[in-house]
């Protein structure tokens, strides 16, 4: 007779059996996440894998922690400890790799973040570091060779909070088990309702993050002192007669059961990796799939048909033993593969990358985090952990603090610097009309611009303060409102994550209609991300240039510029900037590792004038047409930046580009004049 709880010995005072299922479940978990983050479109739920890694690390934390609370020789130093030899030797070994890497292919504005996330993730608070991180110009993931730490930290923090609580429970006679569950209930909620309002801290909060941890924690009570009677109360319900006529045979219902539970364990995790994917509201609701999934798994125990059959097997076992380190390599190694190659590495690049990344981690494994986990002078190695992660930490912060030490690669910091520059909203103060805001800044005259659009016109700001700045009496105040990523043409279908931006150009109508010192408005944007590709409007639901929903959102455009000339405004329609990888300063700067130390290069920069118009030609024409049509004046940046190819860097050598998309604002503070109509 099998029994869901036979990992654990009958006497309490003894460590629990060894488990190579749980080993197996560890394989399945780490083998989706890198398979996700190197093929995406093979597993497209992949990083659920993190989500598995969460209950079996509450699961197993827990047994500890209640096999030393039964014995009555429970100690925090001794549990931190085993903390630290298990989880710092591999990270202190990946973190230095990592910076002595970026030492020499990394660009300062690079090098200055890695250094940021190595002090985040020596500190175990790499995931309050991103959250604060996400926004509009926030760097791409796959830039961010540190950017996995964050689960790491998560599981710290429950490991600092989670002992102690358990332990005062204990002691105070509370019902654990209760605590356990309120809690797990508690987070499960936060989690659900910010998914849907912020989700940037429903995946990276603790707080959103815990109950996950917490389910294999009370697996892990109800394994420890409930088991008799959870597998008496699962037996009951799951051969309860009014779901069978003839049940199996008592002696045999234990064995079913748990097979039972593994098929249906490993069939959520299954339809976790295949159905969810980064367009749904994650974690929320569709984190139960993975958690679930592993908890049932855990619970059937490793005589179960999966766990023995599959989970068992000697490679997936191995795999599971190498994990963590797994894990901490093969992100960064992706991740510089991706920083190198200047755009997503090949199938067979990111193949090598991943076989790499398992060789590090067996000889990690092997060579560092046996002979310290299990090697004699365990306080000695204890404090030398510590004080090393510490010194890496600080090296971070150090770097970090010093701009990426700009020293290293002197003739390349104005690409790094390029990058890094954006100043909107800068000097501008925030205003708000019946509760719409914007932002203006005065000028030494009464009449005003209005500025309408996403980034592409933000993106002006600084050559119209310095216009104020310089010639006040002479120039309009100014008023923009704006939104990153929003389409300024009224009632136009949007996707369910771009709701916010319904109102933007009603907005900016409003103000218009009810400031009559508004004269001009000025609409930009990135017109050929919304018109051509549809972004921001539901999937599906768009053609492209030349659809009736192309023809649609042109027509709107047109009625909304005659709204506007209605209300004796001049108005102007500012077409795109060409926009190109190639016009990236960070795509300028080439990386050559067989020129080794002296990686970097100045690729040959811009585009074909021919290949701007094959890409903007139509759009521009159709829009220009319909601005016209309705009174418009319409301006196109193209005759100043390209000439007729469109350049990278300026005459003096200087990236004029932010990135692929935006100029920078040394750029358009000196040369940007074709904007200067609009407030003079």
């Amino acid at each position: 007779m099998s029994n869901p709880l036979k990992s654990y010995s009958e006497e309490h005072n003894v460590h629990p059996v060894y488990r190579p299922d749980i080993d197996g479940l560890r394989a399945m978990a780490i083998l989706s996440v890198v398979i996700f983050h190197a093929f995406p479109s093979g597993l497209p739920g992949g990083f659920v894998g993190v989500d598995v890694f969460f209950v079996i690390s509450g699961f197993l934390i827990s047994s500890i922690v209640f096999r030393s609370l039964q014995r009555g020789d429970f100690s925090f130093a001794e549990f931190y400890a085993h903390r630290v030899k298990r989880i710092f030797p591999a990270l202190i070994v990946v973190l230095t790799t990592c910076y002595a890497l970026g030492w020499f292919v990394l660009l300062p504005d690079e090098f200055k973040q890695l250094g940021k996330h190595m002090a985040a993730g020596a500190g175990f608070v790499q995931n309050f570091v991103l959250r604060k991180e996400v926004g509009y110009f926030d760097v791409a993931a796959e830039l961010k060779p540190l950017l996995h730490l964050w689960s790491l930290a998560i599981e710290e923090q429950f490991y600092l909070v989670y002992p102690v609580l358990v332990f005062v429970a204990w002691r105070l006679r509370l019902n654990v088990l209760t605590v356990i569950v309120l809690l797990c209930l508690l987070s499960f909620g936060l989690n659900v309702t910010a998914t849907v309002k912020r989700p940037a801290v429903a995946f990276f909060m603790p707080q959103t993050r815990f109950w996950e941890l917490l389910a294999g924690s009370m697996l892990a009570y109800l394994q420890f002192f409930k088991r008799t009677e959870m597998s008496a109360w699962m037996q009951h319900w799951a051969f309860h007669p009014a779901l069978f006529h003839y049940p199996p045979l008592s002696v045999q219902r234990a064995t079913v059961l748990n097979n039972l539970l593994s098929v249906l364990g490993i069939s959520l995790l299954v339809a976790a990796v295949f159905f969810i994917n980064k367009s749904k509201h994650f974690p929320g609701w569709w984190v139960l799939l993975p958690v679930l999934g592993a908890f049932l798994l855990i619970l059937a125990g490793p005589e179960a048909l999966v766990n023995r059959t599959i989970l068992a097997n000697r490679l997936m076992v191995f795999v599971g033993i190498i994990s963590y380190p797994l894990y901490l390599w093969h992100w960064p190694i992706l991740s510089f593969a991706r920083i190198l190659e200047s755009e997503a590495p090949s199938p067979e690049i990111r193949a090598a990358a991943i076989t790499l990344s398992a060789v590090l981690s067996w000889l990690t494994y092997r060579l560092i985090e046996r002979p310290i986990r299990f090697g004699k002078k365990t306080w000695v190695k204890t404090a030398l952990l510590c004080g090393t992660l510490a010194i890496v930490g600080y090296i971070g912060y150090n770097t970090f603090q010093r701009n990426g030490l700009e020293f290293r690669v002197k003739p390349f910091v104005k690409f790094s610097k390029a990058a890094g520059e954006w100043d909107y909203p800068g000097k501008l103060l925030p205003g708000k009309l019946d509760g719409i805001d914007y932002f203006y800044l005065p000028s030494g005259r009464k009449s005003v611009t209005l500025f309408v659009g996403d980034s592409n016109i933000e993106q002006y700001f600084p050559r119209v303060e310095a216009l104020i700045a310089s010639d006040k009496n002479n120039v309009n105040g100014i008023i923009f409102k704006t939104a990153g990523g929003c389409l300024a043409i009224p009632d136009v279908p949007l996707a369910a994550d771009w709701k916010h931006c319904a109102l933007l150009a009603h907005d900016a109508l409003r103000i218009a209609r009810e400031k009559p010192e508004v004269k001009r408005v000025v609409i930009g944007q990135f017109w050929l991300g919304h018109l051509r590709d549809g972004f921001g409007i539901p999937e599906g639901n768009y053609g492209g240039i030349g659809s009736p929903e192309y023809f649609a959102s042109l027509d709107r455009l047109g009625k909304y510029i005659k709204e506007l000339r209605a209300l004796n405004k001049e108005v102007y329609l500012v077409l795109s900037i060409p926009g190109a990888r190639e016009l990236d300063p960070k795509y300028l700067v080439k990386r050559d590792l067989k020129m080794f130390p002296k990686i970097f290069s100045v690729r040959t920069n811009g585009v074909k004038g021919d290949d701007i118009e094959k890409d903007y030609g139509r759009l521009h024409t159709d829009l220009a047409e319909v601005a016209v049509t309705a009174g418009a004046i319409v301006i196109n940046p193209m005759s100043a930046l390209c000439f007729p190819d469109c350049l990278g860097v300026d005459a003096e050598g200087e990236p004029m580009y932010k990135d692929l998309g935006h100029l920078r604002p040394f750029y358009v503070r000196r040369w940007a004049n074709f904007i200067d109509v609009t407030v003079r």
